[in-house]
């Protein structure tokens, strides 16, 4: 289970190595941009598989929403974070598919207009997820879900 569950660092170093062939440049400034590439492809990696669970649930447009409402605060916010790349897979793919589930019951239970259906409640859903996530019982929360994921071995 130790296991690397995808090889970013590798394949940064690649891509790096690729990008910057032939130039001058220290090791510092390289490994400044190995490791912004493996972010940015754990980043794309969670994106694709999170809605990719949610086409299941015909939930996309809800997800993507309640995504990038929740990432434009945690841009200003920051936040908790597991403690391995897999188990913050794993917890926002539960998470966001699940508010966005929550989204889409609640935009049946009400007559709405299109916009507000599939913009405002998920908006608005990313929005205090993210600021419930900054509150000590949030945080408890991340700490608690990771420490459980490491227990059944995620």
């Amino acid at each position: 289970m130790g296991e690397q569950l995808f090889d970013f660092e590798g394949v940064a170093h690649h891509l790096t190595n690729r990008m910057v062939k032939g130039e001058e440049m220290d090791a510092v400034h390289k490994a400044k941009i190995e490791y912004g590439l493996a972010l940015l492809l754990g980043v794309i990696i969670e994106l694709i598989l999170t809605v990719g669970v949610s086409a299941i649930f015909g939930t996309i447009v809800y997800t993507l929403v309640i995504i990038f409402s929740a990432l434009a605060l945690r841009v200003f916010t920051g936040g908790s974070h597991c403690s391995s790349y897999r188990r913050c897979l794993v917890f926002s793919m539960a998470f966001f598919t699940g508010l966005s589930l929550a989204a889409r019951w609640i935009a049946s239970q009400i007559n709405v207009y299109p916009l507000i259906e599939v913009i405002l409640i998920p908006a608005n859903i990313g929005i205090f997820f993210q600021a419930f996530m900054q509150t000590a019982i949030g945080k408890n929360f991340v700490l608690a879900s990771d420490k459980l994921m490491q227990k059944i071995g995620i």
